[in-house]
């Protein structure tokens, strides 16, 4: 037997996972210029990789939806600037500079809001739905 699921549920599952890429994208931009980390070396773009739950027999609907696999390290190349007066600059005169895409960025960031938009919508329309739903027993 497939469990009951419930549309709320999934869609905040989904709110989630957004509000987690969103937090991941500000700390991308926010370290758009960051030569220099804890670690050594420029800061290094971060991904979120979702995981899809799949619908099983006798799971809990609240096991439905989407949940943050992980975050990973983007491995594209740092950026790199001639500016042989920076601090962080090589013996040839080059800085590296993380490898964020303001572009990029935005629009992942505009992605990821209408995807948290799209699942209000659904956690609206379900309690819409519910109101009318209560509407007709009344009648």
């Amino acid at each position: 037997m497939i469990p009951e699921l419930s549309a709320r549920e999934i869609a905040v599952s989904g709110l989630k996972a957004q509000r987690a890429r969103l937090n991941v994208i500000a700390n991308n931009i926010a370290n758009a210029q960051t030569t220099r980390t804890p670690d050594g070396g420029p800061f290094r773009r971060q991904l979120v990789i979702f995981r899809g739950e799949q619908v099983r027999m006798g799971a809990s609907a609240g096991q439905a939806g989407v949940r943050v696999k992980s975050v990973v390290p983007d491995s594209s190349p740092f950026r790199q600037v001639y500016d042989p007066e920076h601090p962080d600059a090589d013996a040839q005169g080059y800085v590296s500079y993380p490898n964020v895409d303001i572009a990029i960025e935005m629009t992942d960031l505009i992605s990821a809001q209408r995807a948290y938009e799209a699942n209000v919508a659904v956690i609206v329309s379900g309690k819409r739905m519910q109101e009318q739903a209560l509407e007709i027993i009344r009648v």
